[in-house]
């Protein structure tokens, strides 16, 4: 049965012991670290929804008191309990946490206190159920559920300089996202965009590598810490030259992710220059005539996307490679040695 119930409800039914966890169920007893737990209070705060908890109630006829155990849902509990008995603050991240950052619940003003006391939680309601149906509802939940992507993994994981700033910009350019077909809606629910971000930004830190998840996971493990000065303002003024000069190409299939990650490492070699990466000695010379002529650039462009839409035998003998590159695993360094000196090429005032 499912309810609503207020965190006013569900503290003082923990302060009266009436609410306590079944260790039973829980799956892990750890304390969320405090990014985690200052993320779920600043959604909550910002009245955004969270996931349903779940109690199993039980009714002493001798008593006439419920008792509530919480089968699943105890760190968002736990989370929530602790932020309202002062016990952490949010994080002093502005861009994060905006007027909240750095508030513990007594720094609130009254009207977010009141807000906060007053968000309704939803609550899965198991009246009476044994043990075994329990065990078995959960079974069949977690049969069914999602498994969650590796971006969505790492950002639970990490709560460092690359995180926030691959959040901070996915969603300062989210016209990139809504405008262009770079990602489908569906994609971006999982995170992609996020992804796509990170790999931009790692285009700028580390240049043209070889893909996949590890290399991701390696990257935000690696930056975790710190960001080399610039590596933002570099990302932001690529993707801008893109969206504001070349952006008719985003309506052809260069606007897909693959090939959008080989044109942004283009457009940052052309603007700033990157590092060689697994490159060797294939990364293109830096000529100060790209992106001079951004008419040159965008025919240049089309006629990539041309290649792609074309069979192999009607693609010019000087796009083969290009074409079986673009058409092989294109995440693999095989294919971007390949790819990228030609969309570099194709900035140049030069017919390709």
């Amino acid at each position: 049965m499912l309810e609503q119930h207020t965190i006013a409800n569900l503290l003082d039914w923990m302060d009266g012991k009436t609410l306590v966890v079944n260790r039973e169920f829980q799956r892990s007893s750890k304390v969320w670290p405090q990014p985690a737990r200052a993320y779920l209070i600043d959604t909550i705060l910002r009245g955004y929804p969270i996931p349903k908890i779940y109690l199993r109630t039980k009714i002493n006829s001798q008593t006439r008191r419920a008792y509530r155990e919480v089968v699943d849902g105890q760190q968002r509990l736990m989370a929530i309990r602790s932020f309202a008995v002062d016990e952490f603050a949010l994080g002093s991240n502005r861009q994060l946490y905006g007027d909240f950052a750095g508030l513990r619940f007594s720094d609130l003003d009254e009207e977010s206190k009141q807000a906060f006391l007053e968000y309704y939680i939803p609550v899965e309601q198991l009246m009476n159920v044994p043990d075994a149906v329990v065990f078995e509802i959960f079974q069949r939940l977690n049969t069914y559920n999602y498994n969650l992507t590796r971006q969505e993994l790492r950002h639970g994981k990490f709560h460092g300089a690359l995180r926030n700033a691959v959040v901070e910009t996915t969603h300062h350019w989210n016209s990139l996202w809504s405008n262009y077909p770079v990602l489908p809606t569906r994609a971006r629910i999982r995170m992609a965009d996020d992804e796509l971000m990170a790999q931009m930004f790692g285009v700028i830190l580390e240049g043209v590598t070889d893909g996949g998840q590890p290399k991701i996971d390696r990257l935000y493990e690696r930056y975790d810490g710190d960001l080399p000065q610039q590596t933002l303002k570099s990302v932001n003024r690529t993707v801008e030259c893109i969206v504001d000069n070349i952006s008719p190409i985003l309506e052809t299939g260069l606007a897909s992710s693959p090939h959008f990650l080989m044109m942004f490492a283009a457009v940052a070699h052309a603007l700033i220059g990157i590092p060689e990466g697994d490159m060797e000695n294939d990364v293109p010379q830096r000529d100060p005539r790209a992106l001079q002529d951004i008419s040159s650039a965008i025919y240049n462009l089309s006629i990539l996307a041309e290649v792609l839409e074309m069979d192999r035998d009607d693609v010019p003998e000087r796009m083969v490679a290009f074409k079986e590159a673009a058409s092989s695993s294109t995440q693999r360094i095989r294919s971007r040695r390949v790819r990228f000196p030609v969309f570099y090429r194709a900035l140049l005032p030069d017919p390709l």
